[in-house]
């Protein structure tokens, strides 16, 4: 089961390869497969972005699953499969109570620009929560996001291949020094979705701009996001501000939306509550890992 190319984006908990945390103190680790360094001077981001979404068509056998949000990333991931004459089925969670409806209308819009049917999954989000399921389901993964425990509770109903699409972040971690940035590849939100996957069967790409080392290696050489690495005075902890920024110049056919107040983003609220609540039926990870890998060390794993 491919979670990216050849697995090439890999970690470990206590040496096991996408387990699960079993003890407190087990090391998590994260690694990255190398640039394939002849094919990386002929080619650029975009261009591996299309590439990734022809690998996914293939490996998926053309029956492809998109959980669209309305956001960025994934309108990044519906026209390189438009690009590549991957016709997707496309589903949008909408959350009872008008959560997301923000959201919704900029899904609609974005598929009916792009010639795509929007599959609609009405969902209670609150019922999931306070119902038990969503604890449930936070055991069996070692994910406590209500807002990817409900993506994942709604992939089980479709059974079938999916992209979830998921984000590149880039973190740093400040000190007296300044800091050390990391690419974020996250124990508890992003490696449950490989855990996810393997326990119920259902290949899923969670880390679509992940997808190749290339990609990633195009990505981290921008040079505003080179800016951020060698800056010690841009006072920004992640590359979230200039994401949209940096994706427009990319793909410039993109709306790059004003930043989300609803859907997910509104839920984080109510993240403080299921988020409490349900670490209780996980481990807690006691060791001083980073949450993915240290941007030095991962240039020089990508650039070998």
């Amino acid at each position: 089961m491919n979670f990216t190319l050849n697995n090439h984006l890999k970690y470990y908990i206590g040496g096991r390869l996408y387990g699960h945390r079993q003890h407190p103190y087990e090391k998590y680790v994260v690694e990255m497969g190398s640039i394939d360094n002849a094919y990386y001077a002929k080619s650029n981001w975009l261009q591996e972005l299309y590439r990734t979404a022809e690998l996914i068509t293939e490996d998926f056998n053309k029956d492809v699953n998109v959980m669209f949000s309305g956001g960025t990333d994934s309108e990044m991931v519906l026209r390189s499969l438009k690009h590549v004459g991957t016709k997707p089925n496309v589903f949008f969670i909408r959350f009872n109570n008008n959560y997301n409806e923000t959201d919704y209308r900029d899904a609609l819009k974005i598929t009916d620009d792009l010639g795509f049917k929007l599959n609609v999954m009405n969902f209670d989000v609150i019922d999931f929560y306070k119902s038990g399921q969503a604890y449930e389901l936070s055991k069996e993964v070692q994910n406590r996001q209500i807002a990817y425990l409900a993506i994942y509770f709604n992939i089980l109903k479709l059974n079938a291949p999916t992209i979830m699409g998921g984000e590149l972040i880039l973190q740093k971690i400040a000190n007296l020094q300044g800091g050390r940035w990391h690419y974020c590849f996250r124990e508890n939100e992003d490696a449950g979705a490989m855990r996810f996957s393997l326990k119920y069967n259902i290949p899923l790409v969670f880390e679509y701009f992940s997808y190749t080392p290339e990609i990633v290696g195009y990505y981290i050489e921008h040079p505003k996001i080179q800016r951020l690495f060698t800056d010690k005075h841009n006072y920004k902890l992640s590359n979230i501000s200039i994401k949209n920024e940096v994706s427009k110049e990319f793909m410039p056919d993109i709306i790059c939306p004003s930043p989300k107040l609803t859907g997910y983003e509104k839920l984080m609220g109510f993240n403080q509550e299921t988020y409490l609540n349900l670490y209780q039926g996980d481990m807690v990870s006691y060791e001083p890992s980073v949450d993915g890998i240290y941007i030095d060390e991962l240039t020089k794993k990508l650039f070998n």
